[in-house]
C-alpha cells in the first residue's frame, strides 16, 4: 500500500481515538457518531472489488489499515467489516450490509438449536454479526441476540447467542472461506498496531521521565527491555504480512493465521506488561492510554480462542491424523 494513502487514514483515525473517546466508549458511551465518521474516511470498502463501488485492495494492504486502526485504541470491529462487506458484495448482498460496523465471528450449536459465537471482539458495539455456521454465512442482528458482556472489556466483547439461524437476514454459501483463519489474521493485525502504540508510548515515557538526575532512557535495563519489545513487535508485523500473504493467494492459512494470533497475543501481553512495569504507578492508572491497552491486549489471549486453542490448531495441521489419533 502507498504510505500516502495509509497516512490519510491514520492521521485522521488517530485524531478521532483521542483518551477522552475511548475512555468514554469503555464506559459505554454511544458509539454511532464516532463510526459514521471512521466509515466516511473511505475505507470500509477497501476489500470490495472496483467493479462493485470498492477500492479492490488486497488483505495484505487491508491489514496494513487495521494494524492502523489497532495503533489508534479503535474497539470497533473495522478490518471485520471491511471483510463482511466483501464477502456479502461478492454474494450479491451488498445493498444488505447496513451502515454500521459488522463483527465475523464462527458459531457454534447452542441449547434448543440456537447460534452462538462466544467471546466476540467488538461484538457488543456492532450492528451485525456475520456468522460461519454449518457451511454458510448468516447475517445476524446484533440486537436480537442475547448478549453476556465480556469479562475484560465489557463494553467492547460479548458472547452473543441467538435462538435460531432463521434470524439472519441474509445467508449464503461460505464456499472456501474459513472464518478462524480470518479472524486470527485480522486480530493479530490489530494487536501488532497496540504493541506498536505501547512501544512509542513506553518510549517517549523512558526519555521524558528522571530518576537519579537523568533519564530512565539512559539505564541499560530499561534500554535492554525496549530492544525486545521492538524485536518481538517486528517478529509480529512479519507473520501478520506473511499470513496476509497467503491468505490472498488463496492457500490453507489455518495454521498460519493461528501462529500469528499466537505469537501476537502472547507478545502483545508480554510488551504491555512491561510497559507497565517501566511507568510504575502511572501504568495502573485507569485512564492512561498504557493502562487502556494493557487491558485491551491481555484479553486477547483469551477471545477468539485462547492460546492453548491455538496450538491446538496448529498440532493439528502439522500432524494430520496422527494428531487426531492421540486426541
Amino acid at each position: 500500500m502507498d504510505d500516502t494513502l495509509l497516512d490519510e487514514f491514520e492521521r485522521p483515525l488517530r485524531a478521532l481515538c483521542t483518551d477522552d473517546t475511548l475512555r468514554a466508549v469503555e464506559a459505554g458511551a454511544p458509539t454511532d457518531a464516532l463510526w459514521q465518521a471512521i466509515d466516511a474516511l473511505g475505507y470500509t470498502d477497501a476489500l470490495v472489488a472496483e467493479a462493485q463501488g470498492g477500492a479492490g485492495l488486497s488483505l495484505r494492504e487491508l491489514f496494513a489499515l487495521v494494524f492502523a486502526a489497532g495503533k489508534a485504541g479503535l474497539g470497533l470491529p473495522f478490518g471485520e467489516t471491511a471483510v463482511a462487506r466483501a464477502l456479502l458484495a461478492a454474494a450479491g448482498h451488498g445493498e444488505r450490509r447496513g451502515a454500521g460496523p459488522i463483527a465475523i465471528a464462527p458459531g457454534v450449536p447452542g441449547d434448543a438449536g440456537s447460534v452462538v459465537c462466544r467471546d466476540v471482539p467488538g461484538g457488543a458495539l456492532a450492528h451485525q454479526v456475520l456468522v460461519s455456521w454449518q457451511g454458510e454465512w448468516l447475517l445476524l442482528p446484533r440486537d436480537r441476540a442475547t448478549a453476556t458482556p465480556g469479562a475484560w472489556r465489557p463494553q467492547a466483547s460479548a458472547t452473543l447467542q441467538w435462538h435460531t439461524p432463521d434470524l439472519a437476514v441474509v445467508r449464503f454459501d461460505a464456499g472456501a472461506a474459513d472464518a478462524v483463519a480470518l479472524c486470527n489474521a485480522l486480530h493479530a493485525a490489530g494487536m501488532a498496531g497496540a504493541m506498536a502504540r505501547v512501544l512509542e508510548l513506553v518510549t517517549d515515557y523512558a526519555r521524558d521521565r528522571k530518576q537519579f538526575g537523568r533519564p530512565i532512557a539512559q539505564f541499560q535495563a530499561i534500554q535492554h527491555s525496549l530492544a525486545d519489545m521492538a524485536t518481538q513487535l517486528a517478529a509480529a508485523r512479519a507473520l501478520m504480512i506473511s499470513t496476509a500473504r497467503q491468505l490472498d493467494a488463496g492457500g490453507d492459512a489455518r495454521a498460519d493465521a493461528s501462529m500469528a494470533k499466537l505469537f501476537c497475543s502472547e507478545a502483545a501481553f508480554r510488551i504491555a506488561d512491561a510497559a507497565v512495569q517501566i511507568h510504575g504507578g502511572e501504568g495502573i492508572v485507569q485512564g492512561r492510554r498504557v493502562e487502556f491497552l494493557f487491558r485491551m491486549l491481555r484479553m486477547y489471549r483469551v477471545l477468539t480462542g485462547t492460546s492453548e486453542i491455538q496450538k491446538n490448531i496448529i498440532a493439528r495441521e502439522l500432524l494430520g491424523e496422527a494428531a487426531q489419533a492421540s486426541a
